[in-house]
């Protein structure tokens, strides 16, 4: 009978210290997602760039197609990694604003041709300037949820210490 008791306690336990891990593991939830969808849309101008042979914007794309695999890396390894930092997606982040700015402001010279060459008239100017200020305003998004789990003032943060209380 103490076998038994004794195996039940362990399969609580082990459930316990898996709902934290998985709590641990939701509070970049959000900056997970979004790192896959700036991996994709990456990885969509790249592919674009191939067909239309712009060598600047291939290098570019590749890069940023590259760094966000990386950030995406990072993530997936939050599951057995309970930092609350995840520094290589920060500096993604921060970089992929920075190309967005740089982008949106190549829509209105000349060279945007090597880097966008799908752009073609004044309707696709404004809806890839939207299209890429919506990816700044969800790259900072990101960047201050990290800044706030860092800082503990995540909403997980609350959840998890009751999880951990409760034994």
């Amino acid at each position: 009978m103490t076998s038994k008791s004794s195996n039940q306690s362990d399969v609580e336990r082990k459930k316990h210290e898996d709902s934290i891990k998985y709590l641990y593991f939701s509070r970049y939830l959000m900056v997970r997602y979004s790192v896959v969808i700036f991996l994709f849309a990456n990885l969509f101008w790249l592919l674009i760039l191939v067909e239309y042979q712009k060598l600047p914007g291939i290098i570019l794309a590749g890069l940023m197609t590259i760094l966000s695999g990386i950030a995406a890396i990072e993530q997936l390894t939050k599951m057995h990694n309970r930092k609350s930092d995840v520094p290589i997606t920060r500096i993604y982040l921060w970089i992929q604003i920075i190309v967005n700015i740089l982008l949106a402001c190549s829509l209105f010279i000349p060279f945007k041709k090597q880097i966008l060459p799908f752009i073609t008239d004044q309707n696709s100017v404004y809806f890839m300037v939207a299209f890429l200020l919506a990816g700044i305003l969800l790259a900072y998004f990101c960047e201050r949820r990290i800044h706030n789990i860092n800082i503990g003032k995540d909403k997980y943060l609350n959840a998890i210490k009751a999880v951990e209380k409760n034994k």
